[in-house]
């Protein structure tokens, strides 16, 4: 369904979920290096994706769809630890240990869930 989609639509797709999963993240953790890091290495990594794919004989339109499916369902999943994560960091910038602080399982399930989900939906929409 989505590959018949004109391909400029998609990779405009793929920009949009990553500035969406950038700043939303970047909000979160709110650490200058990772406010950088963190969207040059998920472009590096779709840029590697997108190589693999054609590698492997699945053409552009299918890896920008998982690609964009993979940064709603990481920004989707990472939604209910959002507080862990300022906490963490206002600990660690004072100086206060982090080691004991525990991801609780629910929001493992949680995470693993939505990223499945909705790369399953991608998979399913590039069919």
């Amino acid at each position: 369904m989505l590959t018949s989609v004109p391909v400029g639509w998609l990779w405009l797709l793929a920009m949009a979920s990553t500035a969406l999963s950038s700043c939303t993240l970047g909000s979160w953790i709110p650490l200058r290096k990772f406010r950088i890091a963190y969207p040059v290495i998920m472009v590096v990594g779709g840029g590697v994706l997108v190589l693999v794919c054609r590698l492997n004989g699945i053409d552009v339109t299918g890896a920008l769809v998982m690609y964009s499916c993979a940064h709603i369902g990481l920004t989707l999943g990472l939604l209910p630890q959002r507080q862990l994560f300022k906490e963490v960091l206002e600990r660690w910038r004072r100086g206060e240990p982090t080691d004991h602080i525990k991801v609780p399982r629910r929001h493992q399930v949680f995470f693993g869930v939505c990223l499945i989900g909705v790369l399953l939906v991608g998979f399913a929409l590039t069919r």
